[in-house]
């Protein structure tokens, strides 16, 4: 996207919690790209922000909340989860913005590598990842809920 086209949007930290609900919306109207779970209620988030400070992005346009990117990083790999865009938006960059921002904090945190997920339902933005650099990798991946 051309700084022309970012004019009126601001790509900024996200605020906890005054910025949850919307943020939720976002996510919960995007499509099946986005999988809303336990972990994105609020008290998870908050976690997440705590563990990995200056990692989560929004995209705002006249204070409406249209895209977001979250980042986490465990002193070893980075992930990055939720990069999510409102479809009237889509097609203009902003995602790579949002993905470039977290990826350029992640970085420095000492971060050098990066993972993140696409579920099925969403297979179309693979090549939106490969675009931007990333590799498809052949695992299967498990997942457990401990509470």
């Amino acid at each position: 996207m051309t700084a022309q086209n970012l004019s009126d949007i601001l790509i900024r930290e996200y605020r906890h919690p005054e910025d949850y609900s919307e943020v939720y919306r976002l996510w919960t109207s995007v499509g099946e790209g986005i999988h809303v779970s336990f972990s994105d209620q609020m008290e998870e988030i908050e976690r997440l922000i705590q563990k990995s400070p200056g990692l989560f992005f929004v995209a705002e346009r006249k204070n409406e909340i249209i895209g977001t990117v979250m980042g986490g990083f465990d002193g070893r790999r980075g992930l990055i989860y939720h990069l999510a865009v409102l479809p009237k938006y889509q097609k203009r960059h902003l995602g790579s913005e949002l993905l470039s921002r977290v990826e350029s904090e992640l970085l420095k945190t000492g971060c050098s590598k990066v993972y993140l997920f696409v579920v099925p339902g969403n297979i179309k933005t693979a090549e939106f990842y490969k675009h931007n650099g990333y590799e498809q990798m052949n695992v299967i991946p498990f997942t457990k809920y401990l509470k």
